[in-house]
């Protein structure tokens, strides 16, 4: 299997429009299962794979502090592999609370979580297309 093909399984999974419980929890169960079953294939999650997984919480999960904690998981790993960028902001910033997006990001203000530029440059090291924004 090749990263993209779990990156499209994902997506699948986040673009599940359906109003039954069961449908998205078994959706989100396939999501997280393909995302968490990438190192057993020797496989690393890029931005594409992040942004995919952004989409599934904040799409599938009922508002709760559980979604919060699940997003701001994902968050956190997304940025500890440095691969955040612009357009993973853009989605947690248009689906989020101010509040939770502070909680999520750890930072003191919408205006500044919501703006690559203004957040460590090691969250987004390994995002190529955002590094070289940056340097314009």
């Amino acid at each position: 299997p090749s990263l993209i093909s779990f990156n499209i399984l994902i997506k699948t999974c986040a673009n599940e429009t359906t109003e039954s419980d069961e449908r998205k929890r078994n959706a989100l169960q396939i999501a997280a299962s393909a995302f968490n079953s990438l190192p057993s294939v020797g496989l690393n999650a890029d931005s594409i794979t992040y942004t995919g997984m952004m989409h599934v919480l904040l799409n599938l999960m009922n508002g709760s502090p559980e979604k919060v904690n699940a997003v701001g998981g994902i968050f956190r790993q997304c940025c500890d592999e440095g691969y955040l960028n612009q357009h993973i902001l853009n989605v947690l910033t248009a689906a989020t609370s101010e509040d939770d997006l502070i909680a999520i990001t750890g930072v003191s203000s919408k205006e500044e979580a919501s703006t690559l530029g203004q957040l460590p440059t090691d969250w987004s090291r390994n995002s190529s297309r955002d590094l070289m924004v940056r340097a314009e």
